[in-house]
C-alpha cells in the first residue's frame, strides 16, 4: 500500500504544505468514456497522467499526484476488466473541509455520516457515478 497527497489549501487549490486528503491505497475504476473521466479526475482531484506498469494496460490511464515520482494511485479503464470490487477510499485530515472543498469544485458529495466505530465519512461520486469514500484518517 502507498499513500499520496491530495491537498487543498484554504482556497481549495493544491498546497503541499497542508495535506487534506491522502490515498488509502491504489485503486482501479471502470469507466465508459475514458477521455471525460480522465479530465474529471485531473480537474476535480488534481491528478496527473503518470507512467505505470500494468498487468493489462489496454484502454487504461494511470493517474497520480506527481509526474516527478510517477506514483500511480488510480487507474481508469474499461468497465469490463476484472477488479477486486472494493470501493476506492481517500482519507481526510479534516472531513468537513474536504467535503466543502470537493463540493465547491462541483463534485457530487453526500452527507457526512458516522459508522459503528465512530468514524466519520462521506461518499462522493465521479463523473460516471462511481462511488469513492472519503473517511477520517485512522
Amino acid at each position: 500500500m502507498f499513500r499520496a497527497l491530495l491537498d487543498f489549501g484554504s482556497t481549495g487549490s493544491l498546497n503541499p504544505a497542508m495535506p487534506l486528503l491522502t490515498i488509502a491505497d491504489s485503486f482501479y475504476i471502470g469507466v465508459v468514456n475514458i477521455g471525460p473521466a480522465t479530465s474529471w479526475y485531473i480537474e476535480m482531484l488534481g491528478l496527473q497522467k503518470v507512467t505505470a506498469e500494468m498487468h493489462d494496460p489496454e484502454g487504461c490511464v494511470a493517474l497520480g499526484f506527481s509526474k516527478k515520482d510517477q506514483t500511480c494511485i488510480a487507474v481508469l479503464g474499461p468497465r469490463d476488466k476484472l477488479t477486486d470490487e472494493t470501493t476506492p477510499m481517500l482519507y481526510a485530515s479534516n472531513i468537513k473541509k474536504a467535503r466543502e472543498v470537493l463540493g465547491s469544485r462541483g463534485v457530487n458529495v453526500g452527507e457526512i455520516q458516522q459508522d459503528r466505530q465512530g468514524t466519520h465519512y462521506f461518499e462522493m461520486r465521479d463523473l460516471e457515478g462511481s462511488v469513492i469514500e472519503v473517511s477520517e484518517e485512522p
